[in-house]
């Protein structure tokens, strides 16, 4: 839907720039020149943006709420850990031999 037909700014490109980290109407109206000529979309817009921050909100509490922390007990502290098995012929970047072209 179009919410500022001066620019014809979509409500979808208003979500989009909530998702980059767009907050306030007067940062929409400089990334996307929403609500810079006649005003009258600026009260849609400032909704539409609303939906869109909280939208972006929910996402990041929902992700951060699936992180789990585990405790890798294998690692010492003393030491590097051994991620891979550098012996492992998969192992591409094997740095303790040398490289022949």
């Amino acid at each position: 839907m179009y919410v500022c037909i001066c620019n014809q700014i979509t409500d979808r490109e208003i979500h989009g720039a909530a998702h980059l980290g767009v907050e306030t109407l007067d940062e929409l109206a400089e990334t996307l020149g929403v609500g810079t000529c006649c005003g009258r979309c600026r009260d849609c817009a400032q909704q539409v943006l609303q939906e869109g921050v909280a939208a972006v909100r929910n996402v990041t509490v929902a992700t951060l709420a699936s992180i789990q922390v585990v405790e890798i007990s294998s690692c010492s502290v003393s030491g590097p850990c051994t991620i891979m098995d550098t012996r492992d012929p998969a192992v591409a970047n094997d740095q303790r031999k040398a490289m022949v072209a």
